[in-house]
């Protein structure tokens, strides 16, 4: 069994102890991937999916979000995507803030949240940050940690007539199907790159849940040339 962290939710952690992780998927599916919490000393529960997902609220109050979201999530505010004083890299428009899917990776991923803040439980003895010399956290600025302007943007829409070079939503996605497919209402997010639960036929093997590869010599920036055209 692997213990790793890549997106989002995180990893077991003994209390006092920052292990070294690998965050690589096998792409073999949820059972055993790097979101497997099952194994966890902080999950009582035993279970895969209740980390994040939960079938009844059992009388909680766990907002509007969706997808029976089971964890909790960070209320920080970000600094987004920059612009450029002079040139503007996008525009499809963006959202001020992340929304939908993107707030869940977050919830884990930038670190304000414990990774053991779910279901009924209050959460702290594992934190993203105990990983890897915090590798995993997202966003990783040096001096703002909710800084998201120069990573990747996302909640933003992917217009590829208003954004000159990107390539139509019809092309494919690895395995996944279309670009269309992984977009969120239009949207770029977190799971348009990366496939949480390491999906078979869609998270390519010994990446960070990627949906293309990215490295290597049958896919040089393989991930990034397939939306962006180059």
């Amino acid at each position: 069994m692997k213990y790793a962290l890549v997106l989002a939710c995180a990893l077991v952690l003994a209390l006092g102890y920052a292990p070294t992780v690998r965050g690589e998927g096998d792409g073999d599916g949820i059972v055993g991937s790097p979101h497997d919490f099952s194994a966890a000393s902080w999950n009582a529960r035993l279970e895969i999916c209740r980390v994040c997902h939960v079938p009844h609220d059992h009388g909680r109050d766990l907002g509007d979000i969706g997808l029976l979201w089971n964890h909790q999530l960070s209320t920080e505010t970000y600094t987004m995507y920059a612009y450029d004083s002079h040139v503007q890299f996008i525009d499809g428009a963006a959202e001020t803030q992340p929304v939908g899917t993107a707030k869940m990776c977050l919830a884990c991923h930038d670190g304000s949240i414990a990774i053991d803040a779910f279901d009924k439980y209050a959460g702290g003895d594992a934190w993203i940050d105990d990983y890897d010399n915090g590798d995993y956290k997202i966003p990783n600025h040096p001096t703002n940690p909710y800084d998201l302007s120069n990573t990747h943007p996302l909640s933003v829409v992917y217009d590829e007539a208003a954004d000159g070079g990107l390539a139509p939503i019809t092309d494919p996605m690895g395995g996944s199907g279309t670009i269309a497919d992984v977009l969120e209402d239009g949207m770029v997010q977190c799971m348009s790159c990366h496939d949480v639960h390491d999906s078979v036929g869609e998270s390519v093997a010994g990446t960070h849940l990627l949906r293309v590869a990215q490295k290597g010599p049958s896919s040089p920036s393989g991930l990034c040339l397939t939306c962006h055209v180059k």
